[in-house]
C-alpha cells in the first residue's frame, strides 16, 4: 500500500534496465546475448481454482465465497449492476460522479474519518464505475474481516454526498476532461465509439461532458443511488483466508437489513449493423495520424467468445500479432499496432489501432484493412494459434494469485451470466479451439467490407492518399466543429450561421478548452433512450471494454473494477493510456493550452526544486551506487547485488552478482556489451536501443531535458493511490522518447512513481514506486523502489551505498 511519504527515483534505478530490460525479471540462468535463443517453455502446470460457495440471501444479494489461505488477507468486492449506460436524461456522468463519492464520506463518517479507519486496520477501500456496473472494493487483513465488511457496507449503502465533496469531485472530472480532450488518441476513440455503437449507450462518453457534469445536482446522485443500489441488483465476492461458514455468516449479519427494491428494466436501442463509413477529424497541428479501424462485435457471454478472442489476438494481440509484424517489423511504418476485442454486457467491438506519420496514413490504412481480409479468407497457421493459446494459458495463473485478483475473476463470470466452472477449465477451453474454429468465426463475424474507420490528424496531409487505396468516399470534420450527438458528427447551425441546438460548448473562461466542447454530448436523453435517428441514419461502432471485461484477457474481471492508483474513478488514467501506447513514427506535438502549459511548467519547477534544485541537478556528473535487489521469477525469488557506475550523459556500467553467476553489462554511449562466464559478447542493436531509451527515462536526465525544452511535460489527470490520496501526473514526450509518466506527491512535490512501456510495442506498463527518501549531497534520493510489470511485482531494490560526483575510472567503460 502506497504511503504519502516523499518518494522519487534517481539514476540508480537504471539497474532495472539491465536486469529486466523490458522483460520479466531475469532468472539465475546465465544469458548469452545475442546468440542464445529463447529457452524452451516449461511444461504447463495444473491450475487449480480454489474451492468456492455461492449463496443468495433472502433480500436477493448474491454472495460468492472463495477460500484462499495462501495469504492472511481478505478481499471484498461489491458489484452493482448499474454503470454509465444508465445515466439519466440530460445527466451524463451521474454514475461516475456517484461512484467517485461513495468512499468520500458516509452518513456516519466523514471522508477523513473513513481514511483514518481503513488506515488503522491496514486496509484499502475504493469505489468506481464503468459502463455496465459500479463497484466498491475493500482489502483487509484476516483479523479485520468483519470490520472491513461493515465499512464496505456503509460506503455502498449510506453515502453522504456532501456538497463540498460533490464540488471537489465534479472539478476533478472536469479537469480530467480538459486534459483528455486535447489528446488525439482520446478523440479518435470517442469518435470511433460513437461511429460503431451509434446512439446506443455504449457509444456515449461514460464520464460525461462538461455541460452535463455541471448540470448534475445532489438530488440526481441520491436518486441514482436509491434506484439501483439494492441487494437484489448486486453481487458480493468474499475471497481470502476465511471459511465459507464464517464469510456467509458475516455477510448475513451485515447485509440482512438491506431492503430489496424493484429494479427498473432499462431498454436501449440496438447497435446498428456494420456499415462502411470513413470519418476524418481535422487537427491541423498534428504531425501524425491516429488510426482506428473496426466494427461491432459480440457480447461477453457469446458462445463463440473464445474462438473469436483467439482470432483477434492473431490479428493484433499478445502471443501473435500480424499487424505489428506487417506495419512495424516489415515496413517500419509505426512503432506498434494492436487489435482488441472489446466485450460488454450487451455488445462489443473489434478494433485495430495504431498511429503513424501523416504521409504514411494511406499505406497504413490499406495494410490494416488487408489484414482484416486475410484473417477472414485464409486459414491461420498452427503456430500462430499455438502462440496465442500459449499466451492466454500462460498468463491466466497470474490472475488468480491473490484474493483481490480471484475476486475480480469470480465477479466477472457471474456478472456476465457465465458459470464459475469456466475458471476451472479455462486452459481446456482455450486449447480446445482449432484452426478450423478460428477460420469459421473469422468468416462469420468479421466484415472487412463494412469497416468503420476514424483518422485523426492533419487531413490536408493525407486525404489525397485515400482515393488511391479505395477510400475515396469520406467525411471531413474540423475538430472545432465536431459534435458526437449529431448524425453527421457536425455541430448544427442557426439561421444566422452560429452554432445552434443544445449548448454543448462551455462558456469562455469555464476552464474547459474548446476541444472539449467540440466533443460535447447530449444535454438530454438517457443514452439510447432519446428519440434516435432513423434506421438509415445510424452508424455502427465498436469500443473497448471500459467497465466490462477487458479486451485482452478473458476472466480478468470488469476493467472498471481495477481502479488502483494507476487511475482514479474520474477517468483518464495516464498509466492506462501508456498500456496501449505506440510510439509515433514521427514525434507529435499535441496542442496544449496556455493555461495547461503554464500548469505543467509550474509543477515541473516544483519537482526540480524538491529534488534538490536546478543548479544541484545540473552539477551531477557521476553516480556510483550499490544496491541489493530481489527479483521475482517463475522459479521463485532471486537475490542480487548490483554496483552501478553512471557517467552522464550516456555511460553506464552495472555489475550484477546472482547466487551462482556474476555479470558485467556496459554501455559506452555507442555500443553495449556483456561479460558473463561464457565470455564477452556485444549486445544486439535492438537491445542497445532499449538501453538508450532507459537512459532517457533517468529522472535527472528527464527533468533537465524538460527544463531545457528538449522534451515536453504535459499535465495529466490526477490519480489516486491505494490510500485514496491524489497524486499529480506529468507525461514527458519528445523526439526519440517514448512517453514517461511521473506521479508527484502533492504534499512534497517529490516523484512517487514512474510509469512507462519498455521493450517491444504492446508490452505491459512498467511502474516503479519510490520510497525511503534521504538527502545525499543536496539531492533527494529514493533508497527503496518496487517495480511492477503489467501489475505483477518483479523487483524490489534497496540502496546500500551511493556516491554523487565521485571519480569513475574511464577504463570501466572500455570493452575488454
Amino acid at each position: 500500500m502506497m504511503r504519502r511519504e516523499a518518494r522519487d527515483s534517481l539514476s540508480v534505478a537504471l539497474v532495472l534496465s539491465f536486469v529486466c530490460l523490458g522483460r520479466p525479471a531475469a532468472s539465475a540462468q546465465t544469458v548469452n546475448w545475442p546468440s542464445e535463443g529463447a529457452p524452451r517453455p516449461l511444461p504447463a502446470r495444473a491450475v487449480n481454482f480454489p474451492p468456492y460457495q455461492i449463496q443468495t440471501l433472502p433480500n436477493g444479494l448474491q454472495v460468492v465465497v472463495v477460500l484462499h489461505h495462501e495469504q492472511p488477507a481478505v478481499s471484498m468486492r461489491l458489484l452493482v449492476r448499474a454503470g454509465s449506460s444508465l445515466d439519466p436524461k440530460g445527466k451524463l456522468g451521474v454514475a461516475h460522479l456517484t461512484a467517485s463519492l461513495l468512499d468520500q464520506g458516509t452518513t456516519t463518517k466523514s471522508a477523513g474519518q473513513l481514511n483514518d479507519a481503513i488506515d488503522f486496520i491496514g486496509g484499502t477501500l475504493d469505489a468506481g464505475a464503468g459502463i455496465d456496473l459500479s463497484f466498491v472494493n475493500a482489502v483487509v487483513m484476516k483479523d479485520s474481516f468483519e470490520i472491513g465488511l461493515r465499512m464496505l457496507s456503509d460506503v455502498a449503502r449510506h453515502p453522504a454526498f456532501a456538497p463540498a465533496e460533490i464540488d471537489r469531485q465534479r472539478q476533478q472530472l472536469l479537469s480530467n476532461l480538459q486534459v483528455s480532450f486535447e489528446d488525439p488518441a482520446f478523440i479518435a476513440d470517442a469518435v470511433f465509439d460513437r461511429l460503431v455503437f451509434g446512439f446506443h449507450p455504449y457509444g456515449m462518453p461514460e464520464t460525461g461532458a462538461p455541460d452535463t457534469i455541471a448540470a448534475i445536482t445532489r438530488d440526481d446522485l441520491v436518486a441514482f443511488h436509491d434506484k439501483y443500489f439494492a441487494p437484489n441488483n448486486a453481487i458480493l465476492a468474499i475471497v481470502g483466508d476465511v471459511s465459507a461458514e464464517e464469510a456467509l455468516a458475516a455477510a448475513k449479519n451485515v447485509f440482512a437489513d438491506w431492503e430489496r427494491r424493484d429494479i427498473p428494466v432499462d431498454k436501449f436501442i440496438d447497435p446498428s449493423d456494420p456499415t462502411r463509413r470513413v470519418i476524418l477529424i481535422n487537427k491541423p497541428d498534428a504531425v501524425q495520424t491516429e488510426v482506428r479501424v473496426g466494427h461491432i462485435g459480440i457480447p461477453r457471454n457469446h458462445r463463440d467468445y473464445m474462438a473469436v478472442n483467439l482470432a483477434i489476438r492473431i490479428l493484433g494481440g499478445e502471443g501473435s500479432n500480424r499487424l505489428h509484424q506487417v506495419l512495424r517489423t516489415k515496413r517500419g511504418l509505426t512503432y506498434g499496432a494492436q487489435a482488441h476485442m472489446g466485450t460488454l454486457k450487451e455488445s462489443g467491438d473489434f478494433r485495430a489501432e495504431t498511429n503513424t506519420r501523416s504521409e504514411a496514413t494511406g499505406e497504413v490504412l490499406r495494410l490494416i484493412v488487408d489484414e482484416f481480409w486475410r484473417l477472414q479468407r485464409e486459414r491461420v497457421s498452427g503456430r500462430e494459434l499455438a502462440d496465442a493459446q500459449a499466451y492466454l494459458t500462460g498468463s491466466f495463473p497470474l490472475t488468480i494469485e491473490t484474493p483481490d485478483a480471484i475476486a475480480m475473476q469470480v465477479l466477472n463470470v457471474i456478472f456476465y451470466g457465465l458459470p464459475v466452472e469456466q475458471l476451472q477449465n479455462f486452459r481446456d477451453r482455450v486449447n480446445a479451439v482449432t484452426v478450423d474454429d478460428v477460420q469459421s468465426v473469422a468468416r462469420t463475424y468479421l466484415k472487412p467490407d463494412r469497416l468503420s474507420i476514424v483518422l485523426v490528424g492533419d487531413v490536408s496531409a493525407f486525404a489525397s492518399q485515400l482515393q488511391a487505396i479505395g477510400f475515396g468516399s469520406f467525411e471531413t470534420i474540423d475538430l472545432d466543429n465536431l459534435e458526437l450527438t449529431s448524425v453527421d458528427f457536425k455541430r448544427r447551425k442557426t439561421a444566422d450561421g452560429r452554432a445552434g441546438g443544445e449548448r454543448l460548448r462551455p462558456e469562455r473562461g469555464a476552464g474547459v478548452p474548446d476541444a472539449a466542447a467540440a466533443l460535447g454530448w447530449p444535454a438530454g436523453g438517457k443514452r439510447g433512450e432519446a428519440a434516435p435517428p432513423s434506421e438509415s441514419e445510424r452508424e455502427p461502432s465498436a469500443k473497448d471494454a471500459r467497465g466490462g471485461a477487458p479486451a485482452q484477457q478473458e476472466g480478468w474481471g470488469p476493467a472498471s473494477m481495477k481502479k488502483s492508483w494507476a487511475g482514479g474513478a474520474g477517468g483518464g488514467s495516464p498509466a492506462l493510456r501508456l498500456a496501449s501506447y505506440r510510439q509515433p513514427a514521427a514525434p507529435q506535438a499535441p496542442a496544449i493550452t496556455t493555461q495547461e502549459g503554464a500548469s505543467a511548467k509550474a509543477l515541473l519547477e516544483r519537482v526540480i526544486a524538491a529534488k534538490g534544485g536546478l543548479a544541484t541537478l545540473r552539477a551531477i556528473k557521476t553516480i556510483t551506487a550499490v544496491t541489493s535487489a530481489a527479483m521475482t521469477s517463475p522459479d521463485g525469488r532471486i537475490e542480487a547485488r548490483t554496483t552501478t557506475y553512471l557517467e552522464y550523459p550516456n555511460h553506464v556500467r552495472v555489475e550484477t552478482t546472482l547466487p551462482e553467476v556474476t555479470t558485467v553489462q556496459v554501455y559506452d554511449g555507442e555500443r553495449a556489451w556483456i561479460r558473463d562466464p561464457r565470455g564477452v559478447h556485444d549486445v544486439p542493436e535492438r537491445l542497445v536501443r532499449d538501453l538508450q531509451a532507459s537512459l532517457k527515462r533517468d529522472t535527472v536526465t528527464l527533468l533537465l531535458a524538460a527544463e531545457s525544452g528538449a522534451v515536453r511535460p504535459r499535465l495529466m489527470p490526477d490519480v489516486k493511490d491505494d490510500d485514496g490520496h491524489l497524486h499529480h501526473a506529468l507525461e514527458f514526450s519528445g523526439p526519440g522518447l517514448d512517453p514517461v509518466v511521473l506521479y508527484v506527491a502533492p504534499d512534497t512535490d517529490l516523484i512517487s512513481k514512474q510509469a512507462y512501456v519498455a521493450g517491444a510495442p504492446g508490452q505491459p506498463v512498467v511502474e516503479e514506486a519510490f520510497s525511503d527518501y534521504r538527502n545525499v549531497d543536496g539531492v533527494r534520493v529514493a533508497y527503496a523502489a518496487t517495480v511492477r510489470r503489467g501489475g505483477q511485482p518483479i523487483l524490489e531494490r534497496h540502496v546500500t551505498d551511493i556516491k554523487i560526483n565521485a571519480a569513475i575510472d574511464p577504463g570501466l567503460f572500455k570493452r575488454p
